[in-house]
């Protein structure tokens, strides 16, 4: 997560590029402790039960952890286990040129 935030967030934010992290509903003291041992700044949400109502594609699994991407046009275009920065940037990059 804190790649996430170092080759993600923190570069694109400023074109409109948002990230949130999800937790399953963790004592807020979990997650403050969480943010300050990762530097992780982006927000996170509680999942209210929601993500295990989706069906996701053949091998994907359990939705945590997850790397979903979805376009401007609320298309999902990534949903990948682990984070490899290289597509992740790539991706962004094409979905901000579209």
């Amino acid at each position: 997560m804190p790649d996430i935030d170092a080759v993600i967030y923190q570069k694109y934010k400023e074109q409109g590029v948002l990230v949130y992290g999800v937790h399953g509903g963790e004592p807020a003291f979990m997650l403050e402790d969480f943010l300050e041992q990762t530097g992780v700044s982006y927000p996170l949400i509680k999942d209210q039960g929601t993500l295990n109502q989706f069906s996701f594609p053949p091998g994907v699994g359990y939705p945590y952890p997850r790397d979903v991407v979805i376009g401007k046009d609320l298309t999902v275009h990534s949903i990948k286990n682990s984070f490899n920065a290289g597509e992740m940037e790539a991706l962004v990059e094409k979905l901000l040129a579209q």
